[in-house]
């Protein structure tokens, strides 16, 4: 699995080069490349959490191998207690029956803006690598498929997924949970809020049951 990411990132080291030359003077760190642990195949439900981008990251665009490291150290936020996106994560973890660190992670947007969000121009043109989602999809084959970047990366997520269908579920509102359907994604996919609203908004228990569901 490794070595076929590494293939896939070698195939666009050109690109992700583009990009970060396009904005030289800029804070983005990236490119944000996958390397899940060995435990993640074997788990009842292989799960991949799809975010936003990262919160800083690092920054070896000439070594993609040692990018990759800084994933595999980093470990799905092994030591990120505090953190809700991860809290969040754990649980959904427990909810599955899967051991906890043992998802894989990737982000929709392959490089971050001074720890944030893109914008504008460096929106457009990080935009131009969300197509490498799809790749890694294929390459890691999860069974259960959660983009918890919220309603606002719809439309970039409909770029990626040309006819892509966001189904209602039943009880609760489109923008709070769909169901995606599309012939490149598992049958058990879907979008929800970022785990900090879904804590803001009292939403997270409803959330958990709702993936505790799934396995029944």
């Amino acid at each position: 699995m490794k070595e076929q990411l590494l293939k896939a990132y070698q195939d666009r080291q050109a690109d992700f080069k583009t990009v970060k030359a396009k904005f030289s003077d800029e804070d983005m760190a990236g490119p944000f490349l996958m390397s899940p642990n060995d435990k993640y195949a074997q788990q009842p439900f292989p799960l991949l959490i799809v975010g936003q981008e990262t919160n800083g990251w690092d920054y070896h665009v000439d070594d993609l191998n040692k990018q990759m490291r800084v994933y595999e150290n980093f470990n799905v936020g092994i030591n990120y207690y505090a953190s809700t996106f991860w809290n969040v994560t754990r649980k959904v973890e427990q909810a599955l029956g899967n051991e906890p660190h043992t998802c894989s992670w990737t982000n929709i947007s392959k490089f971050d803006l001074d720890g944030g969000r893109s914008y504008g121009e460096y929106e457009t043109a990080i935009a131009t690598l969300d197509n490498l989602l799809l790749t890694e999809i294929k390459i890691i084959k999860p069974k259960v498929c959660l983009f918890l970047s919220g309603p606002s990366f719809d439309g970039r997520l409909k770029n990626i997924f040309p006819d892509i269908e966001f189904a209602a579920v039943t009880g609760h509102s489109s923008r709070e949970l769909s169901q995606l359907k599309h012939l490149d994604l598992p049958t058990f996919t879907f979008r929800s809020y970022h785990p900090n609203y879904l804590r803001r908004s009292g939403l997270e228990p409803e959330f958990i049951n709702f993936i505790a569901s799934l396995t029944k």
